[in-house]
């Protein structure tokens, strides 16, 4: 009797492992990946939004940044541009106002070309009062035949109100084959 109960039993197995009405969850899985997939392209989608709406807010932040720390009626801002370019490769530069050291900066080589290509960089930008200021540029790197080279250049400026911005140029003498170097207010 016992045989014949598990002989029976062994043949009905393979009719229940594949009946197509038991699920064995497999159904159930595929669709809950598809919703979970769904859920993380969602959430995905989502996060890019956020950070293009940091980014934007990022921006906004730094503008009204600046506005505060440097209201427009004490500004002044220095910029450093070369023109030309053929006797002398900027290597720092070096800015005191009032016989203070305010800024300095080493130049690498991607700085170098763009400012070759007619860029422009903002060295500096301070709250500066009214009145009589002593504005000194200190200019280093390799001048004509290779040498190294330093020259400074002064300007005396009478602030008023408003924004005050100068160029620190670097320029060349074609006639006497040497670099020159001013401070221009705009």
């Amino acid at each position: 009797m016992r045989f014949l109960l598990l002989l029976s039993f062994l043949f009905s197995f393979p009719l229940l492992a594949a009946d197509s009405s038991i699920d064995f969850g497999q159904k159930n899985s595929a669709e809950k990946a598809r919703e979970a997939m769904n859920e993380v392209q969602r959430l995905s989608a989502d996060i890019q939004s956020l950070k293009g709406r940091v980014i934007d807010l990022n921006k906004d932040l730094r503008v009204m940044e600046e506005a505060l720390l440097f209201p427009s009626n004490t500004q002044f801002s220095v910029f450093v541009s070369v023109e030309g370019g053929q006797f002398f490769t900027l290597e720092s530069v070096k800015l005191k106002i009032d016989d203070k050291l305010v800024s300095s900066h080493l130049y690498s080589a991607r700085q170098r070309d763009a400012l070759q290509r007619g860029g422009v960089q903002k060295l500096f930008v301070t709250n500066l009062s009214e009145g009589r200021h002593q504005i000194t540029a200190f200019f280093t790197g390799i001048g004509p035949n290779g040498r190294p080279y330093k020259r400074a250049t002064e300007l005396t400026l009478e602030k008023g109100k408003g924004s005050q911005f100068l160029e620190l140029a670097v320029g060349d003498d074609s006639g006497r084959q040497e670099p020159v170097f001013s401070i221009n207010q705009w």
